[in-house]
């Protein structure tokens, strides 16, 4: 695969990458459809179709941390999905659609066991027959521990994944997002809407969460201690990262899967990356680029006239032309 990523000449960095695809990637304007399934265990999902031809191929993607089907870089994807004449779904994971999930747990990286019944969903009730799954950030993780969770058993509707930007090890991202500029420029302004969400579901199940301590979380790590991991009936926040980190399911996974990451990414740098574990498997297939920053591969001559990079490497994976 081309993985000749070039960064704009007015975005330069991992910052600005990061920081200008999240306000300002350019986006089409899409029609998609809302329908709201019921889970197992009484609660629901949201997922937000973009629907064509009844036998064109379905594109699934997964949001990172408190995204949702309105986050730039599903749009951007959906608008190209669009183009090739192809379907999608947006899923929004539980309490990501605007309105709260009804259960006392939240989503979180290692959720798998939703994405499990979507796909699942998708083959007995919506009759697809072709499955093309695309995770962001958060997503992505979820994504890839599905996949090798599933190992030989995933579907034979689910032709290829691709991931973009995945934290790999969730406590080594953690360690790094907690500290001085990070900590200050993305994870404060995450940890907002988190809190939120947390102060609700103590109104949902009084008792669930201490109030006090959500409101002094200044860090990922304390507000996983704090909500993530007893909301989620989880032992520990090391525990949640260690049961949770795609890192470890890499190993069994047998679908082909495309996995997109930049060297600067502030999220999780290319030093961490667990290329040996990709280069010793048959089914990963991973682009490094130099620059690129998290989510972002923000490329083309203006900011007016941006170009769609790494929508259509994904694309290209999923075509079979790259």
């Amino acid at each position: 695969m081309d993985s000749a990523f070039r960064p704009a000449w007015w975005c330069p960095g991992p910052h600005l990458q990061s920081i200008f695809a999240h306000f300002f990637r350019s986006v089409p304007r899409l029609c998609l459809t809302r329908k709201r399934i019921e889970t197992p265990d009484h609660d629901f999902l949201d997922l937000d179709f973009l629907d064509f031809e009844k036998e064109a191929p379905l594109v699934v993607v997964l949001h990172g941390l408190e995204g949702s089907s309105d986050a730039r870089y599903i749009q951007s994807l959906m608008g190209v999905v669009r183009a090739r004449g192809w379907r999608g779904v947006a899923v929004n994971l539980r309490g990501c659609s605007g309105e709260q999930n009804r259960q006392r747990y939240s989503y979180h990286a290692g959720k798998s066991e939703d994405l499990d019944f979507v796909v699942n969903y998708l083959i007995q009730r919506e009759k697809v027959t072709s499955i093309y799954l695309v995770g962001f950030s958060l997503g992505g993780n979820m994504l890839l521990k599905w996949l090798g969770e599933s190992g030989g058993q995933v579907p034979k509707q689910v032709m290829r994944a691709a991931v973009v930007s995945v934290p790999f090890d969730l406590a080594k991202s953690t360690e790094i997002m907690d500290r001085g500029f990070h900590r200050a420029v993305y994870t404060s302004g995450m940890l907002k809407t988190l809190k939120v969400k947390a102060l609700e579901k103590e109104k949902q199940f009084p008792g669930c969460v201490d109030i006090a301590k959500v409101r002094r979380a200044r860090t990922f790590g304390e507000f996983d201690s704090y909500v993530t991991a007893p909301v989620n009936g989880i032992e520990s926040a090391m525990t949640y990262w260690i049961q949770s980190s795609a890192i470890h399911y890499l190993d069994q996974i047998r679908v082909p899967t495309l996995v997109i990451h930049a060297e600067d990414d502030p999220f999780f740098p290319g030093r961490l990356l667990p290329r040996e574990k990709w280069k010793a498997s048959n089914y990963l297939q991973a682009v490094v680029t130099s620059s690129g920053g998290h989510l972002g591969f923000v490329s083309g001559a203006w900011p007016w006239q941006q170009e769609l990079w790494l929508e259509n490497s994904m694309l290209g994976f999923f075509n079979g032309t790259h």
